[in-house]
């Protein structure tokens, strides 16, 4: 009886411990060990047990397009009985902080590209890890990009995956979720960053943010990075990928209210933005020096990009301007 008390003693110890962040690294099975120490101190908060922060992954394809399968690494006939397709795309979809029981642009970018092409269309779900504490949400990023290539793993394993097949698209701190995964396995084919996360990112160690080494193509859209009143931004301002592209020079964006309060729509206009590039326009950019936006309307020597989905289709590589509407839709051309 003693040795049990003991035990429960013990465990509330490390619990404390763990909840305000003294310790300094903390293990969860399969998924590895998780530490605070440099380059991890960005955050003084190690992440929660993947129990706590309840991700579950949900799979659309054309032949269930409104109602996702729940598949699960530890449950592989999930995978095995579901619509997965080794022979399409896959595509992850990765909500950020604090997101609401639906979030729309999630479904509106999943309808996208399933009428774009027959996709695995992998939902992210973590709102439990993402809720709460921004910087406890910021640990638990870590652990999710883990889970995401277990994941992986798993496929590959039942299903023949190949992971130059696989595309990770996130959305604030859902976009260094991406980059945690691919830390992992920077064999991914590409990881488009909607207006990444900058509280905790920005200027950090490449390990611990979304950087271009994380896929074979990185790219990255910054709506928020900074306004004219505070220059602090939302998004991350630093360049993060192969392709940066800054419409109307990265914050401010037409159509949202001022600087501060406007702060949270130009955050989530990367997300519409991407939505609409899909199917809708490929939204021309050009090349252009960080912050020197005037004159940037020409293609140049190094050629011209476009905003969004159809990045990869562009060799050029470097940092892109481009300006929009106010409103949807917002292309320009």
């Amino acid at each position: 009886m003693v040795g049990r008390f003991d035990l429960v003693g013990l465990t509330i110890f490390v619990s404390c411990f763990l909840k305000y962040g003294i310790c300094e690294e903390v293990c969860y099975g399969d998924l590895g060990c998780f530490s605070n120490d440099p380059p991890h101190d960005n955050v003084r908060f190690l992440p929660e047990s993947p129990e706590e922060i309840g991700t579950v992954f949900l799979l659309y394809t054309r032949l269930n397009p409104y109602e996702g399968h729940n598949i699960n690494r530890k449950d592989p006939e999930s995978i095995i009985g579901s619509h997965f397709d080794p022979s399409r795309r896959t595509v992850f979809v990765i909500h950020g902080w604090n997101p609401s029981d639906k979030v729309q642009w999630m479904v509106d970018m999943k309808d996208e590209f399933l009428q774009y092409d027959d996709m695995n269309v992998i939902f992210v779900n973590w709102k439990d890890g993402a809720t709460g504490l921004y910087f406890q949400c910021v640990a638990n990023t870590e652990v999710v990009g883990a889970e995401i290539h277990a994941l992986l793993d798993t496929l590959t394993m039942y299903m023949g995956l190949d992971v130059k097949d696989v595309y990770l698209v996130g959305h604030s701190l859902g976009a260094q979720v991406a980059g945690y995964a691919g830390e992992r396995n920077p064999a991914i084919g590409r990881i488009t960053g909607l207006d990444p996360g900058a509280l905790a990112f920005e200027d950090e160690d490449p390990a611990v943010r979304l950087e271009s080494t994380d896929a074979q193509f990185v790219d990255v859209i910054h709506t928020a990075a900074g306004n004219s009143i505070t220059n602090i931004g939302i998004g991350i301002k630093g360049v993060s990928g192969h392709v940066d592209f800054y419409p109307n020079g990265g914050s401010e964006q037409p159509g949202c209210p001022l600087p501060i309060a406007g702060d949270v729509c130009d955050h989530k206009r990367a997300t519409e933005y991407f939505v609409e590039s899909i199917n809708q326009c490929p939204f021309t950019s050009y090349p252009c020096e960080l912050g020197q936006w005037d004159g940037c309307d020409t293609c140049g020597d190094i050629g011209c990009s476009y905003m969004g989905f159809h990045a990869e289709e562009s060799d050029a590589r470097g940092v892109f301007y481009l300006e929009t509407e106010s409103q949807s839709p917002y292309c320009q051309g």
